[in-house]
């Protein structure tokens, strides 16, 4: 890990001639993360419970307040970075206000979609130096954050310390921008989505890096986001590292991660590995971390008791997985069909149903776009269904479900064979410093089995539709649309 001249420190805030907080004692014992709904977690998730007072209680300058916690991953959208440094740090320079400056916004794969590859490092990097900024707070050298396992049952409802705002250790942890459902401790997805949707195992089953950390971060990430928050918490990404349980819920994502190296590889580049983000240690100063130091939990030293597993939970539909790009091995995407109206799609609370017509040569005359594809669809070459610039006003408060060729009418099984998977606009709502965002990353379905399938059975049309529903009542005032659906073959 780097460190920067005394001088370059007046410029940049980053702390000069220190002992890296990653250095880690070869001979030390690693910390162990417990879920916070075990004993061990839940004596974590007190001193958490104080930390958090802590810091909201220190001022915003300070490298180890919440705020400047909170704006590192965005700053919300009632103000602006510029504003924001201004109305903190005052108009002259300081050491804080350069890492302010370079520290905020810098949440990877939200703000720019070229950056999704390091959305699963930055974040690991950010929860570790965020942990260690607690231990320095409650003066406890021992203290790790809990997770929360939202993927079992018994972990569906948000936990209850995190929805009682009027007690004196646990107040803290309260937010009042939380969908209704969740502050009252229903599961977080009632009215949103289902139990599936926070089933890890169809990532944890992708053997590619990219498929995982896309599919990871647009699916029960993104899930979790959207079932717990409103449009000024969790559910928005300005807003989102304000609810104390985001920590929690980034600390079980970092466990996910955990669990799917252990059977996989992560890239090997030198530009993954290289690349650098600056953080605010315990003493308050900037460090430059590397992605290699990212890349196992060695460095920040931790393990956590228990790792998931690629399984089905027992009663739960698995969705078809969301990926992230087809293999590269079987060569160049080919667009065979799009939807026949050009222009953005507005979303309703009513099932929207979108015609799609052919735009290349089918390669079996006569036959739908999509029959004619699997008919001649070589070896390693796959079907996709893509949705791309998605795009809202406000948060929706729901999933919405996707559909090849349905039937007239709303489902009455939601997971039934014209099924294709899920997707939210958790990324896709106006953020950063002018309160806009860049083209949200597309949803890619792998559909060839939901066409074969359908195929099969004589119910694949020989005109496509794709039909997406929404998985709850969306807010009135939310205006979310999709602004293209294609077929690619790759």
């Amino acid at each position: 890990m780097s460190k920067l001249s005394r001088r370059k420190f007046i410029a940049t805030g980053l702390a000069a001639g220190a002992t890296p907080m990653l250095a880690r004692d070869a001979n030390a014992a690693p910390f162990v993360r417990h879920n916070l709904a075990t004993p061990p977690g839940a004596a974590m998730l007190e001193k958490y419970a104080k930390a958090v007072k802590i810091m909201m209680a220190t001022p915003d300058k300070s490298p180890l307040s919440w705020t400047f916690q909170w704006y590192t991953h965005a700053v919300p959208t009632n103000t602006s970075k510029a504003a924001a440094l201004n109305a903190i740090y005052g108009p002259n320079p300081s050491p804080e206000k350069t890492l302010a400056n370079e520290m905020w916004n810098t949440c990877q794969a939200h703000f720019n979609a070229a950056d999704e590859p390091f959305f699963l490092p930055w974040h690991r990097l950010y929860v570790c130096f965020f942990e260690m900024i607690i231990r320095k707070v409650l003066n406890d050298p021992q203290f790790t954050l809990p997770y929360w396992n939202y993927s079992v049952p018994a972990g569906y409802p948000l936990p209850k310390r995190f929805r009682m705002p009027n007690d004196p250790l646990y107040g803290p942890l309260f937010r009042p921008n939380r969908r209704q459902p969740v502050n009252a401790g229903q599961p977080i997805f009632t009215g949103a989505g289902s139990a599936s949707d926070l089933n890890p195992a169809g990532s944890l089953a992708l053997g590619n890096y990219n498929a995982f950390d896309q599919s990871i971060d647009q699916g029960i990430h993104g899930s979790v986001h959207v079932f717990v928050g409103n449009g000024q918490g969790m559910g928005a990404i300005p807003w989102a590292a304000n609810d104390p349980v985001f920590w929690m819920h980034h600390c079980n994502i970092d466990r996910l991660w955990a669990s799917w190296d252990t059977n996989h590889s992560n890239p090997n580049t030198p530009a993954w590995l290289n690349k650098l983000f600056v953080f605010a240690s315990a003493n308050g100063q900037g460090e430059r971390s590397p992605v290699k130091d990212a890349t196992n939990t060695v460095k920040c030293n931790y393990v956590y008791d228990q790792l998931a597993t690629p399984h089905i939970v027992s009663g739960v539909h698995i969705a078809p997985l969301v990926l992230a790009e087809p293999s590269e091995a079987s060569g160049p995407p080919a667009t065979f069909a799009a939807q026949a109206e050009s222009g953005p799609v507005t979303l309703g609370a009513q099932p929207t149903r979108i015609a799609l017509r052919s735009v290349a040569a089918a390669p079996t005359q006569g036959a739908s776009p999509l029959a004619a594809r699997l008919a001649a669809l070589p070896d390693r070459r796959r079907l996709y269904l893509v949705l791309k610039d998605l795009a809202t006003t406000m948060a929706p408060e729901t999933l919405y479900r996707v559909y090849l060729d349905l039937p007239e009418g709303t489902p009455d099984d939601p997971f039934n064979s014209n099924y294709v998977g899920s997707f939210n606009f958790f990324e896709a709502i106006a953020h950063g410093d002018d309160h806009s965002h860049a083209a949200s990353k597309p949803f890619t379905f792998d559909i060839t089995e939901v066409a074969s399938n359908l195929e099969a059975s004589n119910r694949l049309k020989p005109e496509h539709s794709v039909t997406i529903v929404p998985a709850g009542q969306p807010s009135a005032d939310a205006k979310p649309v999709v602004g293209g659906v294609l077929f690619v073959e790759q």
